[in-house]
């Protein structure tokens, strides 16, 4: 019969599983000893380290983990465009030039405040230039900078914006300067000029709440350095503009009052900024230190001061009403006014703002 020799076939298959089985389960108590040894090893050298090369160790961790230091740089941080446009070249030194008065002309078009220009590589260089016979010095960082607060405004500063638009679509801020004629209105050249003069622009001094408490007055003439037309040059970002005497024949001046304007003043003063965010019927106001950026830029530092806000005057020794000072300069200049809401620039009122100045008022 089979039967006795299939059941010592299975009882012969059985003692091979066990043994399979013994066999692991030795190799597996082999491999965890092993294991174990390692892990009792590494222990044992662990405590018989030396406190001195612990202390190695722990060192050169830390060296590794520490961040490098980052060398400071006076180039502003480059956001979004927010003042008027894109970034514009820092050149080196001003550049005397003569003034160019340009006619605008009365067919209507688009007020784009903001020609594209590229930014200098010589900004630091610029930055550690010689400034401009001044002895005032450039004032401490602040922890924080201050922040722009709306108030009421003031008869002298304004907004420039199409009348066919309306008011409310404003575009960039101004304000009255003192002339012989009293027809004279100073903002930024980017906001007015770009591949030419814009044309059908208006300025509302005082402008407030959707309110034109001076009326509008027509713009008649942009008045541009040769610099800033060939080249955009951002050390002349500044323009004045003649206006029209209103219905009953007075003058700007005659009715809102101006401010006076100053040249070489240095750096380092506080300033008041009277100022128009794009979009906003309220105006806002800051005080900070005009701060040396470079020879032929100043640099404010006052949060708040978004699109809009170029051609707003930098103003010093403002009279106990508020309302009125000297003019030094306006939101303009390198990256035609600032990348950020928080940094603003100006063109260095020296020779070549002046020179401009006596020829649109001429």
């Amino acid at each position: 019969m089979e039967v006795p020799d299939r059941l010592s076939r299975v009882a012969r298959m059985r003692q091979r599983v066990q043994a399979r089985k013994r066999a692991r389960a030795r190799r597996a108590a082999l491999a965890a000893g092993v294991a174990g040894i390692v892990v009792i090893a590494g222990m044992l050298g662990t405590a018989f380290s030396t406190p001195e090369s612990a202390g190695a160790m722990t060192t050169e961790g830390a060296a590794e983990s520490a961040p490098s230091p980052v060398a400071a740089t006076s180039s502003p941080s480059t956001s979004a465009a927010t003042h008027t446009g894109a970034a514009a070249a820092v050149a080196a030194a001003p550049q005397a030039a003569a003034a160019t008065s340009v006619t605008s002309t009365a067919q209507p078009g688009s007020v784009t405040p903001e020609p594209t220009a590229s930014t200098s590589t010589s900004t630091a260089a610029a930055a550690a230039a010689a400034g401009p016979g001044s002895t005032v010095d450039t004032p401490d960082e602040p922890s924080s900078s201050p922040s722009g607060k709306p108030f009421g405004g003031t008869a002298v500063a304004g907004v420039l914006y199409r009348p066919g638009s309306g008011v409310s679509s404003h575009f960039c801020s101004a304000s009255v300067v003192h002339s012989s004629a009293g027809d004279l209105v100073i903002t930024a050249a980017h906001c007015v000029y770009s591949d030419g003069p814009k044309s059908d622009i208006a300025f509302a001094p005082g402008f407030h709440d959707g309110q034109l408490p001076y009326g509008s007055w027509t713009v008649t003439k942009v008045v541009v350095s040769q610099n800033w037309q060939s080249s955009n040059d951002p050390d002349e970002d500044v323009a004045f503009l003649q206006v029209a005497p209103n219905s009953s024949g007075a003058s700007l001046e005659s009715v809102t009052g101006a401010d006076q304007i100053a040249f070489d003043q240095g750096f380092g003063m506080p300033v008041t900024v009277p100022a128009y965010p794009q979009g906003s019927d309220t105006p806002i106001t800051c005080v900070s230190p005009a701060k040396k950026f470079s020879a032929t830029q100043t640099e404010w530092d006052c949060r708040g001061y978004p699109d809009g806000t170029s051609g707003a005057p930098f103003l010093t020794k403002v009279d106990a009403s508020g309302e009125k000072g000297t003019v030094t300069g306006v939101i303009g200049g390198y990256q035609q006014g600032g990348d950020t809401p928080d940094i603003s620039y100006s063109a260095y009122f020296g020779s070549a703002v002046q020179a401009l100045y006596q020829s649109a008022s001429s």
